[in-house]
């Protein structure tokens, strides 16, 4: 060690200061290297987080129509209108078990409508078109509906399950206030 000491000491004072500091380069990027070899890697972290990570409390859910006890229910987050329907009590007679999809995950705030057969109305000779039972080309022959207008209104059923009310139909995108106010005498859930 004496023999480095007296080396530095022999160099010219810009040498020295030269290899001070490259001294402490090495000595900083050796601390980083270090540092992040011995912290836990972001991906297990992540993971570790997840398994950790938990959702839970209540919903609130409105179920009206066709169940032997409408009301409002706390239900687990999680839940599924099937469960939903077992809170109200089950099915009534004349309830249309096909106008809700039950697997279908329920949202906090939501309302569930179950359907009568007598609400499930598709026959345009009737003078209603169902928003949860009827066909593309059945849509079609509302004013103002045409295929495409039919066809998102299709896939906006698909994606909620079904309408809860006709008003729910603004939803779609295309339909204004002026073409609901045209049909909504002609169309039932």
């Amino acid at each position: 060690m004496q023999k480095i000491l007296q080396w530095l000491n022999a160099l010219d004072s810009k040498k020295r200061k030269q290899l001070y500091l490259a001294g402490g380069l090495v000595a900083i990027l050796l601390g980083v290297l270090l540092s992040n070899s011995s912290a836990p890697k972001v991906q297990d972290a992540i993971v570790q987080q997840s398994e950790n990570f938990t959702v839970s409390g209540e919903v609130y859910i409105h179920v009206v129509g066709e169940v032997v006890e409408p009301g409002l229910y706390e239900l687990s987050y999680g839940s599924r209108v099937r469960d939903v329907i077992d809170a109200a009590g089950g099915f009534t007679d004349s309830a249309v078990q096909s106008s809700v999809n039950l697997a279908r995950l329920v949202s906090d705030g939501e309302q569930v409508v179950i359907l009568a057969e007598s609400q499930m109305a598709t026959d345009s000779s009737l003078g209603f078109i169902s928003l949860n039972r009827a066909s593309s080309s059945q849509l079609e022959s509302l004013p103002g509906i045409g295929p495409a207008l039919a066809g998102r209104i299709l896939a906006y059923r698909d994606e909620i399950g079904s309408f809860a009310s006709i008003e729910q139909l603004l939803e779609v995108t295309g339909i204004g206030s002026k073409l609901f106010e045209e049909i909504k005498g002609s169309i039932t859930l």
